[in-house]
């Protein structure tokens, strides 16, 4: 989380969605993007690729991010002829809602913590 990113937020401009998940989640641009696409429903790498016109190997390690840092999940879809593909989907907007609290909440813990044990020492150094 960038300090930066959340005292722009505070300055009272209009926040959007993805104003808070790039500051709290730390997620980028594309990330985002594809969080959007994939809470549509649910969709292969290939067809989030074509969707925002974005390269399938790009598109492959920000869906892997997202599903690694528990945004999006994966599910095996069998084909009809035979094999399996995966697809992805979002996460709700309301766990999600939920993950950037807990964020926020860990943060502030974070915070205090710091100013109880460290502010004074870590002024006395200036």
């Amino acid at each position: 989380m960038a300090l930066l990113g959340v005292q722009q937020i505070m300055t009272g401009k209009k926040v959007e969605a993805s104003d808070v998940m790039h500051c709290f989640l730390g997620l980028r641009n594309l990330e985002i993007d594809v969080y959007f696409s994939l809470l549509k429903g649910q969709a292969t790498v290939k067809e989030t690729s074509e969707a925002l016109g974005r390269n399938r190997s790009t598109i492959q390690r920000a869906i892997q991010n997202l599903v690694q840092r528990g945004f999006a999940y994966r599910r095996t879809r069998t084909l009809r002829k035979g094999g399996y593909v995966y697809v992805y989907e979002a996460v709700s907007l309301s766990t999600l809602k939920d993950l950037i609290k807990d964020t926020l909440d860990s943060f502030y813990k974070q915070i205090v913590t710091f100013l109880d044990k460290y502010w004074a020492e870590s002024a006395k150094k200036r």
